[in-house]
C-alpha cells in the first residue's frame, strides 16, 4: 500500500506540472489518426534487410532498456548460439550502415517510478523504454509517454501497424484513452509473445480414454467439460498412501482462464465508463470454472507454479497452463520435460465461440514525451532496427526449436493460440490488479468463495480502484 501511495503522490505532482504547462500553451500528443496496417512483405533471409535508407547519424547512440533485444553471450563472452552470433552480425552491419551504436541501458528499480521522475524533470531515460502495461498506461494518463499512433510519432514516420516491422497483435492490445502506447517485435531472435495455452501429458491423457485433443480443438469440442473430465480421471493415488501422486492440473493461468468464456474482469459500460464486468451470467460461469479446476474438483496440485511446472516436467501432472516464456528454449522447465508433452489452446467455455489466449502481461517499447525533440532520429533508426528483430513469417521458426514437439503442436500455436492473443485489462495498474487478483480470482480459486460471494465482496473494491484511476 505504501508503494501505491508513493506512486499516487508522484502522479499528482506530475499531473499538476503537466496542467501548468498546458495552460501556457504546451503541446499535447492527443491528435492524429490511427494508421492502417500495411501489407509490406517481411524479409525471409538472414541477410541485412534491404532498405532505401541512406541517412547516417554521426555515431549517435540508440538505447533500449532491456536485454531482450541483445544477442546473448556466456560468462566468457562467447555467443550462446549461432543464432546469437548471426544476430550480432546483423547489428554490426546496421551500426556501420547508419553510423550508430546500439546500447542496452538498464533501469534500476520500478519502471513507473523512473518514468514519472524522468517526466517531472524532462529527462530521457533511453530511446526505447521497455515497460509493462501497468507502467505505460499510468504514464500515458500522465502524458509522459507518446501514443505510437499519435500525431507526433506518426508525423515522424512511425507506423505502429506495419507488420513488417512490428508484432501488431501486441500493439493492438495497448489501446487505452483511444490511443496505442507501445510497439513490440517477434522474430527468431525475439520470441513472439503469447497468451496462455495448455500443455498436456500425452500418456496421462491417453490413460483417461480415447481423447484426441488436437482433433477436438479443430472440431471446437475441446471444452471445459472435457478438460475437467480428463483431470478427474487422471488424478490418482498410485501407491495407496492416501496422497495423490498424479494430478489433473498443475500451474494454472491465474484467472486468465476467464477469457475462454469470452469475458473480461473489467471493461467499459454503454457510457464508456470503466467498471467491473465479470458480474454477468457468462462471467459467473467463468468464475465457477476457476473454482472447479482450482478448488472444487480437488484435481489441482496445491503448490506454487514453480513446483507445479517441475511436477509436470517430471510426468506427474496431466494439464499445465503456460505461455511462451515457459517453453522458451533449453533451460525452461517445461521445455525440458521428461515426456513428449502436447500443446492445445485454452478449452472453450460454454458461452464462447472461438479459442482465445489471454495473458496479463504485455511488455512493450514506449517513447517518452521528453524525447520529443529527437523523434525524427529515433523513428528513423527504430524503423531500420525493427527490420532485423521483427519478421512476420520467420518468427514462426522459433517453434521448430523443440518447444513444439510435433507438427500438430505447431498447428495449434499458429492457428489457435498466437493469432488470438488478448490482454487481461484487469492488470491496468497495481491497485486495480490487486482488487481483481487478490480479491475475486484468489477468493474463488483458492479461498473457496462462490462466484456470487466473491463478486458481492470485491466488485465495489474494483470499481473504486477504477474510479480512482480514471476519475481524476
Amino acid at each position: 500500500m505504501k508503494k501505491h501511495v508513493r506512486l499516487i503522490a508522484l502522479l499528482v505532482v506530475l499531473l499538476m506540472t503537466v496542467a501548468l504547462f498546458a495552460g501556457c500553451g504546451g503541446k499535447t500528443n492527443n491528435g492524429g489518426e490511427e494508421t492502417k496496417a500495411t501489407t509490406t512483405t517481411a524479409q525471409t533471409t538472414t541477410k541485412a534487410p534491404e532498405t532505401t535508407t541512406i541517412r547516417t547519424f554521426g555515431g549517435r547512440t540508440f538505447s533500449i532498456t532491456d536485454q531482450l533485444y541483445v544477442p546473448k553471450k556466456d560468462e566468457n563472452g562467447n555467443f550462446n548460439s549461432s543464432k546469437d552470433e548471426e544476430w550480432q552480425q546483423l547489428y554490426d552491419e546496421l551500426e556501420a550502415r547508419l553510423d550508430i551504436k546500439l546500447e542496452y541501458v538498464p533501469i534500476e528499480g520500478q519502471v513507473i517510478e523512473a518514468l514519472i521522475s524522468a517526466g517531472m524533470s524532462g529527462t530521457k531515460l533511453a530511446d526505447l523504454v521497455y515497460a509493462h502495461q501497468r507502467d505505460y498506461w499510468p504514464a500515458a494518463k500522465a502524458k509522459i509517454i507518446l501514443a505510437v499512433d499519435g500525431e507526433e510519432l506518426t508525423k515522424a514516420g512511425l507506423n505502429a501497424f506495419d507488420d513488417s516491422r512490428w508484432f501488431v497483435p501486441a500493439v493492438e492490445n495497448t489501446k487505452l484513452f483511444d490511443k496505442h502506447w507501445g510497439v513490440q517485435v517477434a522474430s527468431k531472435f525475439v520470441a513472439v509473445p503469447s497468451g496462455y495455452f495448455v500443455t498436456f501429458n500425452k500418456e496421462l491423457v491417453a490413460s483417461a480414454g480415447d481423447y484426441d485433443l488436437y482433433q477436438l480443438t479443430r472440431d471446437k469440442k475441446w471444452t471445459w467439460d472435457v478438460y475437467r473430465e480428463i483431470a478427474l480421471k487422471t488424478t490418482k493415488d498410485t501407491d495407496g498412501d492416501g496422497v495423490n501422486d498424479i494430478w489433473g492440473t498443475g500451474a494454472t493461468a491465474w484467472g486468465n482462464e476467464a477469457i475462454s468464456n469470452g469475458v473480461q474482469f473489467i471493461g467499459q459500460d454503454s457510457t464508456g465508463k470503466w467498471v467491473c464486468t465479470i458480474n454477468t451470467p457468462e462471467g459467473i460461469r467463468a468464475l465457477q470454472f476457476l473454482y472447479d479446476i482450482n478448488f472444487g474438483d480437488g484435481t489441482r496440485l496445491d503448490e506454487s507454479s514453480r513446483v507445479c511446472r517441475q511436477a509436470f516436467a517430471d510426468g506427474k501432472i496431466t494439464f499445465n497452463w503456460a505461455q511462451m516464456g515457459h517453453i522458451n528454449g533449453p533451460g525452461q522447465v517445461i521445455y525440458e520435460s521428461s515426456h513428449d508433452y502436447g500443446i492445445v489452446p485454452m478449452p472453450l467455455g460454454p458461452d464462447a465461440n472461438e479459442y482465445v489466449a489471454m495473458n496479463d502481461n504485455n511488455n512493450m517499447l514506449v517513447i517518452q514525451a521528453a524525447a520529443s525533440s529527437e523523434l525524427d532520429e529515433i523513428v528513423a533508426i527504430m524503423n531500420e532496427w525493427a527490420l532485423i528483430v521483427n519478421d512476420t513469417e520467420n518468427f514462426l521458426d522459433v517453434l521448430d526449436d523443440g518447444r513444439c514437439r510435433t507438427e500438430e503442436d505447431k498447428e495449434m500455436m499458429v492457428k489457435y493460440i498466437l493469432p488470438n492473443f488478448k490482454l487481461n485489462y484487469a492488470k491496468m495498474n497495481d491497485e486495480i490488479w490487486d482488487a481483481v487478483d487478490e480479491g475475486i480470482i484468489s477468493g474463488v480459486s483458492y479461498n473457496g468463495l462462490t462466484p456470487t460471494a466473491a463478486i458481492e465482496q470485491f466488485e465495489p473494491v474494483v470499481n473504486a480502484a477504477l474510479e480512482s484511476f480514471f476519475g481524476s
